[in-house]
């Protein structure tokens, strides 16, 4: 995967979704990315600055996110934990 993959993914699956929200809701959203290279490539911050404008969290973001945040763990384990839940059950 690379930079320009990650930003056809946002552009295909993830923005319009987004789009989706009531603008109630959408006027709150901060999207929030890791440090992984790909999502920090030139062209994709220049989209998230223009669709989310000082509002989104990411390495070279408006807002900073820290390496190794512990906030991100909850996350991960709901994911995870929730797919091998699931991956038991359909056993």
């Amino acid at each position: 995967m690379d930079g320009v993959f990650y930003l056809d993914l946002l552009e295909q699956y993830v923005f319009p979704q987004i789009e989706t929200f009531e603008q109630e809701i959408l006027s709150r959203v901060i999207f929030m990315q890791d440090g992984t290279p790909l999502h920090f490539s030139c062209f994709v911050t220049d989209v998230l600055n223009e669709r989310f404008p000082d509002a989104w969290i990411g390495r070279g973001g408006p807002i900073p996110w820290p390496p190794r945040n512990p906030d991100l763990s909850p996350l991960d384990f709901f994911l995870w934990g929730t797919l091998s839940t699931l991956c038991l059950l359909r056993r």
